[in-house]
């Protein structure tokens, strides 16, 4: 009971122990006071009794505080506690309870992160950490949570977490997220302002493999129209910067001589070549057969030509930069006749599946088209896309033409 009668008093003395230089004064004055043996046994006995009752964080960063005192090894002690804790609190989300309480553990778990800065790089026994922050966003959806601080710090949190190299990842457990979570994200990351694009590139290791889903290049490979027509009308870009680098020779310090957009061409036909032969049960004539398109991935790439200024790319102008990339590369002592090869094929591949955009003169898109695009780039800038556009009083066939419902 003694030990019981600190973490009720816990939070008088939280501020004191977020102060370095006092930690160890005042967890010296503490333990004395109420004769306190510490032990890690009174410690994950005491947890269980905490999570619901009174302010945990306080108790929890108090406890911490006095152990890091003692010289216990951080880390080690970092994994115990939390693991401890993510199983207890993991059975309680279990049991029947209202959103609000739900809403009130997952804040105390947030306060309970941002203080202890538990480690990202996870190794094999610690993967149930990054199991447990994923299906936790799943639940946030399923019950409905509205706080977007509370839903984007718990994306965050899952996309910074990644595995050791030792981590056999076939070992880890994703959640089945249900139909409108896509949704339910786009809409808490938008009313936080946080470009969740920039931030899945940042982390390429992340373990979350649902941030796949917020690439327009990855989505439109997969055919699902819906997905794209979402992420563009949030103004989600086509080809980001970090997409384009992926996409380019790969030697760093060689500048690029192909377009952005040309590249964005060819990535785009070989991910859709990809993702057919796979698709695909037969592998005779694999070579021959699939530099063609299906039905949702036309409807995809030209969803994408609809969202941004660009003029189309002509077949030619594409050829050239083929060829022009290759022999700039030979003049470095740098010969990749596969890529070229490749590239041709692609180039080609585009010609057939969208010759109304690849065949015939240059030239700038329409005025309309280019109206479109100016409007929907200011609103993207004080994110204000898809919603704003339904604030400005206009007729329902522009708001669908703004939209990037119709052409």
């Amino acid at each position: 009971m003694r030990l019981r009668n600190l973490y009720i008093k816990a939070p008088n003395f939280k501020k004191a122990f977020l102060k370095v230089e006092t930690i160890e004064k005042e967890a010296k004055s503490v333990a004395d006071k109420f004769g306190i043996e510490n032990e890690t046994d009174y410690l994950l006995y005491v947890m269980k009794e905490l999570v619901l009752t009174i302010p945990f964080e306080s108790a929890f960063l108090d406890l911490y505080a006095e152990h890091v005192c003692k010289n216990i090894d951080s880390n080690h002690f970092k994994d115990l506690i939390m693991g401890e804790y993510i199983q207890y609190v993991d059975k309680i989300l279990r049991t029947s309870l209202q959103t609000s309480e739900i809403q009130t553990i997952i804040e105390k778990l947030l306060k309970v992160f941002k203080f202890l800065e538990p480690r990202l790089e996870l190794s094999f026994e610690n993967l149930y950490q990054y199991e447990f922050g994923a299906n936790l966003l799943r639940l946030c959806c399923e019950v409905n949570i509205q706080e977007s601080e509370i839903v984007t710090s718990l994306v965050k949190r899952v996309i910074d977490m990644y595995a050791t190299d030792c981590s056999d990842l076939s070992y880890v457990r994703h959640p089945f997220y249900p139909y409108k979570f896509f949704n339910y994200i786009l809409k808490h990351v938008t009313r936080e302002k946080f470009d969740i694009v920039l931030y899945c590139s940042n982390h390429p290791q992340t373990l979350w493999e649902f941030s796949r889903n917020f690439s327009v290049v990855h989505v439109a490979s997969f055919g699902n129209v819906e997905r794209v027509l979402c992420l563009l009308q949030h103004g989600f870009e086509v080809f980001p910067e970090s997409e384009a680098k992926k996409s380019g020779h790969g030697y760093p310090f060689i500048k690029e001589t192909m377009s952005r957009y040309n590249l964005m061409i060819l990535q785009i036909m070989s991910r859709m070549r990809l993702v057919n032969c796979f698709s695909y049960s037969h592998t005779q004539f694999i070579d021959q057969s699939f530099y063609t398109v299906t039905e949702n991935q036309d409807e995809c790439f030209r969803l994408i030509w609809r969202s941004i200024p660009e003029p189309y790319v002509r077949h030619p102008q594409l050829e050239l930069d083929i060829s022009t990339e290759y022999f700039y590369l030979a003049l470095h002592a740098i010969f990749k006749p596969f890529r070229y090869s490749s590239n041709v094929k692609l180039g080609i591949m585009y010609e057939s599946s969208f010759s109304d955009m690849a065949v015939g003169p240059h030239e700038a898109r329409s005025l309309k088209h280019l109206s479109r695009c100016s409007i929907r780039k200011r609103l993207h800038e004080r994110w204000k896309l898809p919603n704003g556009i339904f604030e400005l009083g206009l007729p329902s066939l522009l708001e669908k033409y703004l939209n990037l419902e119709i052409d």
